[in-house]
């Protein structure tokens, strides 16, 4: 089989949950089908492995949202690489990918990373009605829309009125098939070059900044958890990650004398998992699920999260490894974070026959033959 997929925006160099779960689920789903990628000549593949074939096939970011704008070139690669699915990403691009498979008679597939007019609405954006109704429309011409979280789909069905054999919860995975040995030289390096007491307790926060959600959490962390857990006199240390955060919010962590320290974007990712104890996640905002808590969790590291934060997760495939409480419940927050230090707990094998991007690929090809064989039995 050849799945020829459209993303419309740069996704490489691979950084935050989004273009990670980009490049994870091609390089994975390559192992059971032939995966073409059509996307922006502004990615850039130096510094990730891809497995699949990348396209650089769009010039402009604007114009690929416009209606129709890239039926052509979807016209264009079906035919040229004897596509038997396309699959739109989002769907930003489905006017035109609606068109170019009735021209080319090949199902359609929508992969949604989120319920956009949701989202959308949850950040104020005025235009979020309209993408509620072309969401709607793009979802409803599609043979198969594969949803990250059950709750998506839930919404999607009761909200869209989708035929409900036509959807599926394909989760964003982790590329571990069991939890990982932590290596004591990165928690060695964190300590030396962060300047930590070896006793504290480290947790931490990962991020792309200058997005609203991740900004919020941040602020939160700060306002709301440092001051509780000043109350309690234990010894930690808050590792905020990732790049881009804003001048006020390095100002507001320079005030805690090291309780908080901002590492910014960290090129080796594992010296993080392999050293913190506890990542935090008080998100209030953003849809979709959180793909640094599936991270966290396939790293054997405990999460604190809120309601919001925990958003998609199977919470039985999570076991005693993630503790919640309501949005904007600090108190239960933080006490959470104090009794979650003395647990000895570990995930369990149930997170990874679920997460692990060689088993969802592995139920998204299966799927995916379902539908050729459907479409060519009712299209000729």
């Amino acid at each position: 089989m050849t799945l020829l997929t459209a993303i419309s925006y740069a996704f490489l160099p691979a950084k935050n949950g989004g273009q990670l779960a980009h490049l994870y689920f091609h390089n994975a789903i390559q192992d059971y089908l032939n995966s073409i990628v059509l996307s922006s000549e502004e990615n850039i593949q130096g510094g990730n492995t891809i497995k699949f074939t990348l396209i650089l096939a769009f010039k402009s970011l604007l114009g690929t949202y416009f209606p129709f704008f890239a039926t052509y070139k979807f016209v264009y690669n079906i035919n040229a690489f004897k596509a038997d699915v396309f699959m739109c990403s989002h769907p930003y691009m489905g006017a035109s990918s609606i068109l170019a498979c009735r021209i080319t008679n090949v199902p359609l597939i929508s992969y949604s990373h989120n319920i956009e007019s949701q989202r959308f609405r949850s950040l104020n954006k005025w235009w979020w009605s309209a993408m509620y109704l072309y969401e709607q429309w793009v979802m409803k011409h599609s043979a198969r829309t594969f949803f990250v979280t059950q709750e998506d789909k839930d919404w999607a069905l009761k909200h869209y009125g989708l035929d409900e054999n036509k959807c599926i919860v394909s989760p964003f995975g982790i590329n571990l098939s069991q939890p990982p040995v932590k290596l004591k030289e990165n928690k060695e390096w964190l300590l030396k070059t962060f300047h930590i007491n070896p006793e504290n307790i480290i947790l931490y926060f990962a991020g792309a900044y200058g997005y609203l959600p991740n900004d919020n959490a941040v602020e939160s962390i700060l306002d709301q958890i440092v001051p509780r857990l000043d109350q309690r006199k234990i010894k930690y240390t808050i590792m905020i990650v990732g790049g881009g955060l804003s001048n006020h919010l390095q100002k507001k962590i320079a005030f805690t004398q090291g309780r908080v320290i901002y590492a910014g974007f960290v090129d080796d990712i594992h010296k993080i998992l392999d050293s913190a104890d506890i990542m935090i996640n008080p998100m209030l905002l953003g849809g979709g699920i959180k793909t640094k808590v599936v991270e966290a969790l396939g790293n054997d590291i405990k999460v604190i999260s809120t309601q919001n934060g925990a958003h998609g997760l199977d919470l039985h495939k999570c076991g005693s490894m993630l503790w919640l409480s309501d949005d904007g419940d600090w108190e239960s927050f933080t006490i959470n974070i104090l009794n979650s230090i003395n647990i000895n707990t570990h995930i369990g094998n149930a997170f990874f026959e679920h997460y692990a991007w060689e088993n969802v690929t592995k139920r998204v090809a299966m799927e995916i033959d379902t539908v050729i064989a459907e479409w060519k039995k009712n299209n000729g």
